[in-house]
C-alpha cells in the first residue's frame, strides 16, 4: 500500500482552505494548509508535497509569483501545481499555464471535480 500522498493548499480565504482541506482528506490525502505564497514556498521546500494548490490572489506573494518560484527551484520544480482563481480571465489562465501549472480552475468550482482532476494529476485512484 502506498503511503498517504500530501497536498499543500495555499489560500488566504479561511472558508476556501477548510473546504479544500475537507475535500482532499475525504479523498484520502494528507493536507497541509497555509495562507500566502511565501509560506507555501517554505512549506513546499521543506515538506516536498505530492501536489500544490495555489490561489492566485493572496496578500504578499500571490499564487502566480509563488508558482514561478516553485518552478525555478530544483527541489520543487517537478511538483504539480493546481492554480485556483476567482478571476477566470483568459490572461490569468495563460499566465498560469506558461508558468507551469498542471491545471487552472476558476472559482467557484465543484470540489468533486477538483478532487477528480487532482487524482488524475498525481495518479492516485479512488478505491
Amino acid at each position: 500500500m502506498n503511503p498517504t500522498q500530501k497536498i499543500l493548499v495555499a489560500d488566504d480565504e479561511i472558508y476556501m482552505l477548510r473546504l479544500l482541506e475537507m475535500t482532499f482528506k475525504k479523498g484520502g490525502y494528507e493536507v497541509v494548509t497555509c495562507r500566502d505564497g511565501q509560506e507555501a514556498l517554505q512549506l513546499a521546500g521543506t515538506g516536498l508535497p505530492d501536489l500544490i494548490v495555489l490561489d492566485v490572489m493572496m496578500p504578499g506573494l500571490d499564487g502566480l509569483g509563488a508558482l514561478r518560484q516553485l518552478k525555478e527551484n530544483a527541489a520543487t520544480k517537478n511538483i504539480p501545481v493546481v492554480v485556483l482563481s476567482a478571476k477566470g480571465h483568459a490572461l490569468t489562465r495563460v499566465e498560469a499555464e506558461v508558468a507551469g501549472a498542471a491545471l487552472f480552475l476558476a472559482k467557484p468550482f465543484s470540489p468533486n471535480q477538483l478532487l477528480s482532476e487532482l487524482q488524475k494529476i498525481i495518479g492516485q485512484k479512488k478505491p
